[in-house]
């Protein structure tokens, strides 16, 4: 049996780019817009490129093109001059809105291509949004519009240079993360009992093994009826560090629950709690 772990992609991960086979008939040339992700109609949810405004969507393309060593991946990330800031600005209400990933993701086990075998990252990845004025006071979560806030997750390449949402094996395309990709901000008090603005993502799960990162992007929502021109922008975005999915043999198991979590389940936050774990046995 091959016990070789595939550090090489086996599929054809990010935006589809492939044309289906289409019966041949004779067709005048014309000039066809270049097709930047695949987006079925029948699943809203899966991100493309398109999501972002293209201010936004800016990534960063190293020059090596050889994919990096795990163990290289900690030192190149610190080298890396991202474009897309944790901390964004609203320069109509003068605000900086500041995204910190609070319970970072350590591993997971892989889903498979299956519908009912879901397994969660683990932990449950957490955002904290913290809101200061112009003075760098902190707003009082309090009297922020909370409704209009919305945190949306992808899925990208440890090395944070590729997106990963999507395998392309043509004709057909399949999510890789699975579960609820937007989340809402709780009001809640961390173990210390400092209150804040919290997104929690209890269900995200992973298809394939390998190395990955998540990335946050912050939107708030602008309603037509109060500004004219209303569009809605990613006004915030940040990274987690890389964790690591596991197939089913490998998977070492899942941790105790953390304190934070544990604080906001008894708050009424819907996620999954664990307080005896079971170590795993070691192969023979």
């Amino acid at each position: 049996m091959n016990n070789n772990v595939h550090t090489a992609p086996r599929y054809d991960y990010g935006h589809h780019t492939t044309a289906l086979p289409l019966p041949q008939q004779p067709q005048p040339p014309q000039s066809q817009p270049t097709q930047t992700g695949y987006h079925p109609s029948s699943d809203a949810s899966v991100p493309t490129s398109s999501f972002y405004p293209a201010e936004t969507d800016q990534r960063v393309i190293l020059n090596n093109t050889k994919v990096p060593k795990e163990e290289d991946q900690p030192k190149l990330m610190e080298n890396i001059p991202f474009a897309i800031d944790r901390i964004g600005y609203d320069e109509r209400e003068m605000r900086t809105y500041e995204l910190v990933v609070c319970q970072q993701p350590l591993h997971a086990r892989m889903c498979g291509f299956g519908e009912k075998d879901r397994r969660p990252i683990d932990p449950p990845p957490i955002v904290q949004l913290i809101v200061r004025q112009k003075s760098q006071e902190p707003v009082d979560v309090q009297t922020l519009q909370i409704p209009f806030f919305v945190l949306h997750v992808t899925l990208w390449s440890a090395d944070r240079t590729e997106e990963r949402n999507i395998i392309s094996n043509p004709p057909k395309c399949t999510r890789v993360l699975m579960g609820s990709l937007v989340s809402s901000p709780s009001l809640l008090k961390n173990p210390e009992g400092e209150q804040g603005l919290y997104f929690a993502f209890p269900d995200l799960s992973i298809r394939t093994e390998g190395r990955y990162t998540l990335r946050f992007s912050l939107m708030k929502l602008v309603s037509a009826d109060f500004q004219t021109d209303a569009k809605s922008k990613i006004i915030a975005q940040v990274f987690s560090d890389a964790f690591t999915v596991y197939s089913a043999k490998k998977f070492p198991g899942m941790t105790e629950s953390t304190d934070l979590s544990k604080a906001f389940a008894k708050q009424g936050l819907k996620i999954p709690i664990r307080n005896d774990v079971r170590s795993r046995k070691s192969d023979s």
